[in-house]
This record gives structure tokens, C-alpha cells and sequence, in this order.
């Protein structure tokens, strides 16, 4: 694991554990997948938060599915 600074991510109402901060906070492509109630979603979300607020990336170049 790095040793980046996610303590931007401790202001949203639920924390991400470590190996979800590193898969929020990627900068290249990925694929989450995981157990029923581990967190995609949550990861999904902070992800894109990450990659707007962090990243400055236009929201219009991101695509994010979940089922």
C-alpha cells in the first residue's frame, strides 16, 4: 500500500477502509468487483468524487456502471 493522503475522503458521513481508498483514488482504468454489501457502490462514488474534485476531470468523461 502508498502512503498518499486520503483524509479528504474522512469528511463524507462513512470512511473507506485502506484497499478501498486505493481502489477510489486510482487514476487509471479499473474494475471493482467484490462480495454482496463490501462497498463497489460506496467505492464507486468516492471514486468519482475523487476523480472530480481531485483529478479535475469533466463529468461528461466519466462512465460508471454498477449492477
Amino acid at each position: 500500500m502508498n502512503n498518499k493522503d486520503y483524509s479528504y475522503l474522512d469528511l463524507l458521513s462513512r470512511k473507506l477502509d485502506p484497499a478501498q481508498k486505493i481502489a477510489c483514488c486510482r487514476t487509471e482504468n479499473s474494475i471493482v468487483a467484490a462480495g454482496a454489501g463490501s462497498g463497489k457502490t460506496r467505492v464507486l462514488t468516492y471514486r468519482i468524487a475523487y476523480l472530480i474534485g481531485e483529478r479535475l476531470i469533466n463529468p461528461s468523461k466519466i462512465l460508471a456502471i454498477a449492477f
